[in-house]
């Protein structure tokens, strides 16, 4: 498949590809859409409707054979929307690349050189090896969790927030159940019998979505947080009665004590919580945390360098620790970043012009984490021990 991007002979601290004066045909973009091998990540960038809606403007998508098994769709649900279903090798040739997770090493490997990558940021999966080869690949690299509105709202990122704070209650209602071997209690209780009680630290757009989603089953719910605004929403969003607290240690220790299910959304400011706090908790009560791919909440935590999929106990609390709890909605999930990505993509337009796009859309710029094979995340190039480059100075050479 034709690269996009042709080369200068001069090197320096810039990109070294250069737009292309003209493309014959005003060529459309490949869009390549590999599988997910990482751990118990199951959603997928693009649905077939999706898909349908790109190829019908002219797009060429490539699918790898068995890509959308993970939400129930199947190659000819892909095929019969116009994509390709084809081999890893042929996806990862593609002008623009769809990924969930970052890649690891043998994916990185198949990436063509110059190629446009969307992923998650996940810092915690971010490899240094992998980044190594996408540099010396001259990848750019863009976060689409980072991306932003008109108004500067993180569209995807919002997005996959709320999806993960309702599929935790979903799942902790499930595994409070004896089928699941939990306690055999409902999270809302009965007339007569108490309900569940349910923990959240953090009053962002996760742990409203979750305190909306348990307060709907019943649940008495506690939310904590030390940002007056975002309690404040969370009363108007959920209920002016809900309980609201700052992260005062006496009144978290009393709710610790007290709770069936903990849900972390989002890693306090004095750090992750330590295991006394674990050690204070009901025996067979449930923790979730959904900052896995951030380091995670709690000390307890399990956060591995690659995306996984693990459920386990410690201190007589069952960890719910999985990379994307969004994974077990992934239908869902996909469904909705696929209705985010098709206008992205759509933009994006011609092969020739991607560079071009960076430096006339403020919002998606500032997503880019590797630019013509440059790291210009600074919190990235930190975590990794890799150089960083100001994206301004090579804005500058245009």
């Amino acid at each position: 498949m034709a690269g996009s991007f042709a080369c200068k002979s001069n090197a320096g601290v810039a990109p070294q590809e250069q737009l292309l004066g003209t493309m014959a045909g005003n060529r459309r973009l490949s869009i390549g859409l590999p599988a997910e091998h990482n751990g118990g990540e199951k959603r997928f960038p693009l649905t077939p409707e999706g898909v349908a809606l790109l190829t019908k403007e002219g797009y060429r998508v490539f699918v790898e054979s068995g890509a959308g098994e993970g939400i129930k769709y199947s190659d000819l649900h892909y095929t019969e929307a116009g994509a390709q279903a084809t081999t890893a090798s042929e996806v990862f040739r593609c002008d623009v690349v769809l990924k969930i997770t970052p890649l690891n090493e043998q994916e990185a490997a198949m990436i063509r050189p110059g190629v446009f990558l969307l992923t998650l940021l996940q810092p915690q999966y971010q490899s240094a090896s992998v980044v190594r080869i996408l540099m010396q690949k001259k990848v750019t690299a863009v976060a689409i969790d980072l991306i932003t509105d008109e108004r500067g709202r993180y569209l995807f990122a919002d997005i996959l927030d709320e999806i993960d704070g309702r599929a935790a209650i979903v799942l902790a209602s499930e595994l409070l159940s004896n089928r699941s071997g939990g306690k055999g209690v409902l999270l809302g209780g009965i007339p007569g019998v108490a309900s569940s009680e349910v923990l959240i630290i953090g009053g962002g757009l996760a742990g409203r979505a979750a305190a909306c989603a348990a307060c709907g089953l019943g649940a008495l719910v506690r939310v904590f947080d030390n940002d007056f605004y975002r309690l404040k929403a969370t009363q108007l969003e959920v209920s002016p009665s809900i309980f609201t607290s700052n992260m005062h240690p006496h009144v978290l220790e009393n709710a610790m004590r007290s709770a069936d299910v903990v849900i972390g959304t989002e890693v306090p400011e004095g750090g992750r919580l330590g295991v006394s706090y674990i050690e204070m908790m009901k025996r067979g009560a449930l923790l979730f945390d959904l900052c896995m791919d951030k380091g995670g909440c709690f000390e307890t935590s399990s956060c591995s360098e690659a995306p996984c999929n693990k459920v386990y106990e410690q201190c007589g609390v069952l960890h719910y620790c999985l990379s994307s709890v969004g994974s077990a909605v992934a239908r869902t999930a996909s469904m909705a970043l696929s209705n985010l990505l098709v206008p992205v993509l759509i933009d994006l337009n011609d092969p020739a012009m991607l560079y071009g796009h960076i430096k006339s859309d403020e919002r998606l710029r500032n997503a880019v984490y590797l630019f013509g094979g440059k790291l210009i995340y600074k919190e990235l190039s930190i975590r990794l021990g890799l150089p960083y480059y100001d994206m301004a100075l090579f804005m500058s050479m245009f």
